[in-house]
């Protein structure tokens, strides 16, 4: 009997050592390598050559494959239906209402705070937005014993500077978390209260317009903020199907609030959706104003001039994949998009250079 012959396929041995080499470099603790530019990279100094087509391919696997693993507690914060605990995560807003004047004092804004899990509200009136005040009504609302909001792990807030200075200082010596929103969907569910506060109080402002004189106009709000919030807080939401002080109560029970979908997609979400690669070109949706730095026109543009790649997606259970994108210059957008803010485009030819000069 002759020697026994072994095949190896040369394809398949070389693709197994492209393998091992990329795992070695992309799952090394002190390279964390985000973008196939950088494995790319990485792989030179290492004295491989592979070419970024096959270094994206990988990449989009290796990130399908870890997305269908269970995803660490801190990832859930993308999505606020994966908050499930009171004092978890809080979202905070101000906005200017009308000028109510009691006493020497006159009240300009509303701040309100609110419990993602339980849609729990507590809100206060701020004569203004400085620092120093933001700080004192966080120690009020957080150091009250009788009240169920108490320091929370994280806390979304819009870029005002007032959640600078000693108004920062406060929450990080509590241990909060600071989450600055990258636009006002982060912080609708405190957007929205807003609205629900004001259409109640100018209605109250407009009964009482009617027995007033046509020379004095009510700007009353502040004396009816806590009557207003003891309402609310008594009244079922939807989303969770039961009041917020019914929530509180469960939630101090150990019961995790389980809240439903804002949205309900009529497509596929989560593990089921097809999702965009890593060699798609897209444009995403520009906010109102976004490139204007205005009000939006009507001869803005809907959608970005540049043409971007897709950076990194992020998978969830029962939510819209969210992606966030690079351009050829490394630079990206601060907010992520789902699929409907995305438009895919194939080669794109710019306008010729010599536009500028005229």
């Amino acid at each position: 009997m002759g020697e026994p012959v072994i095949y190896i396929d040369s394809q398949k041995a070389r693709d197994l050592d492209r393998e091992i080499v990329m795992q070695k470099l992309y799952y090394q603790p002190e390279g964390y390598y985000r973008t196939a530019e950088k494995i790319r990279d990485a792989c030179k100094k290492a004295g491989y050559n592979f070419s970024l087509s096959v270094i994206r391919n990988w990449l989009n696997e290796q990130i399908t494959f870890l997305t269908h693993k269970p995803q660490p507690k801190f990832i859930q914060y993308a999505s606020f239906n994966g908050i499930q605990d009171l004092n978890e995560m809080h979202q905070s807003d101000l906005t200017p209402l009308s000028l109510d004047k009691i006493g020497n004092r006159i009240f300009k804004h509303r701040r309100v705070i609110k419990d993602v899990t339980t849609r729990f509200r507590k809100s206060c009136a701020l004569t203004n937005k400085s620092s120093a005040s933001l700080a004192k009504m966080f120690k009020a609302i957080y150091g009250d014993s009788s009240n169920h909001l108490t320091w929370p792990k994280v806390l979304i807030v819009d870029k005002g500077t007032e959640y600078l200075g000693e108004c920062k200082e406060l929450l990080l010596s509590h241990g909060v978390k600071i989450i600055q929103a990258k636009s006002k969907r982060d912080t609708s569910i405190a957007e929205r209260d807003h609205q629900e506060f004001e259409k109640h109080a100018y209605i109250r402002q407009d009964a009482m317009d009617f027995l007033l004189p046509l020379s004095e106009r009510c700007t009353s709000w502040v004396k009816d903020l806590r009557n207003n919030d003891n309402i609310y807080n008594d009244t079922p939401t939807r989303l969770i199907h039961m009041s917020p002080n019914e929530a509180v109560k469960r939630a101090l029970k150990g019961e995790k609030i389980i809240a439903d979908l804002a949205v309900k997609h009529r497509r596929p979400i989560g593990f089921d959706e097809p999702r965009l690669t890593y060699k798609d070109s897209v444009l995403y949706l520009l906010e109102p104003g976004e490139l204007e730095f205005g009000k939006r026109r009507i001869t803005d543009m809907n959608w970005s001039p540049k043409v971007y790649r897709i950076k990194e997606s992020l998978i969830q259970k029962n939510q819209p994949v969210l992606y966030w994108l690079m351009d050829e210059n490394g630079d990206s957008p601060e907010r992520s998009f789902v699929r409907e803010q995305l438009m895919k485009v194939g080669k794109v030819e710019y306008p010729p250079k010599r536009i500028l000069e005229i």
